[in-house]
């Protein structure tokens, strides 16, 4: 068995290598895509002026499309978050003069993950996702983020990973981590140890309560049924907290309910009780649960 071992050739091959090479290919690909698609909007035959002018001023149809206008919303949510929790930064920096730092942006349903891609990867922050779903995080910052990239930061990774093709995974591990489960509060709030007796904790998972607790901003980008919750920890923990609702899901979350005027009571201070069905109401009963709550 030893010597069939040592007899292998030396130009075969692990499945990590080979892996990590599509991976590779995969970026170059990726970047030679965006270069080829960007050449092709602006040159256009002898009227390359006149196209991109032209396409400049009025759009083409693809970028008006909805899904187009919103593929770079983590790039700017990202920003945003840093510009409006500037203690983040420092607080959650995976930088090795704050190695031993244990704080972190917290994502509940991240999804695929560009948004804790971009934190921890382009910003360099320590971030922990919560989502039902594995997410191949280096997957989609190599396939959906280094394509959007300035072009000096594609050709310095590609460089790195020339070097060194495990750089992203690297990168990843001392960053970024993710609990696979829900992010769900406990029935009426309270939780239960194994003999029965109520408990302080938030959540049934203690994993999921430490990384709240442990965390220096919660964020929600279209969290759909964790949104409330993420709004009921920030409140239990005192944690700042940025939300972008989407779904309200009116049938699975009947107990929601805002008072707003009555049109036909004949006293119009009178207010009257009804069900959270739209995103408007549903932001208004988010609203309601503290006066420090701000809407941008």
């Amino acid at each position: 068995m030893e010597a069939a071992i040592n007899d292998v050739p030396n130009n075969v091959k692990t499945k990590e290598q080979k892996r990590q090479e599509g991976r590779r290919r995969a970026l170059e690909m990726a970047i030679a895509k965006q270069a080829k698609e960007s050449n092709a909007q602006c040159h256009d035959g002898d009227n390359s002026t006149t196209t991109c002018e032209s396409s400049k001023r009025r759009g083409n149809r693809k970028s008006d499309r909805h899904g187009a206008r919103n593929q770079h919303r983590h790039k700017h949510f990202a920003r945003w978050i840093l510009d409006k929790f500037p203690h983040v930064a420092t607080a959650c920096s995976a930088t090795k003069e704050a190695s031993t730092n244990n704080k972190h942006v917290l994502d509940i349903a991240g999804g695929k993950g560009e948004l804790s891609a971009r934190l921890a990867l382009c910003h360099s922050l320590q971030v922990v996702m919560i989502d039902p779903r594995p997410a191949d995080i280096a997957s989609v910052y190599l396939n959906s983020v280094v394509p959007k990239l300035p072009k000096k930061w594609q050709h310095s990774l590609e460089e790195r990973m020339r070097h060194t093709p495990t750089f992203v995974e690297d990168e990843l591990d001392k960053r970024f981590s993710q609990l696979v489960t829900h992010f769900s509060i406990a029935s009426d709030g309270i939780c239960c140890d194994g003999d029965g007796v109520d408990t302080e904790m938030l959540f049934e998972d203690e994993a999921v309560e430490k990384a709240v607790q442990n965390s220096s901003l919660i964020i929600g980008l279209h969290a759909d049924g964790a949104t409330e919750a993420i709004v009921d920890a920030a409140l239990r923990y005192d944690k700042p907290f940025v939300i972008v609702p989407c779904c309200v899901f009116p049938n699975l979350f009947r107990h929601r309910f805002i008072y707003v005027n009555d049109d036909d009571a004949s006293n119009g201070d009178e207010k009257k009780r009804v069900a959270v069905r739209t995103h408007e109401q549903f932001c208004q009963y988010l609203l309601a649960k503290d006066d420090r709550f701000r809407r941008e």
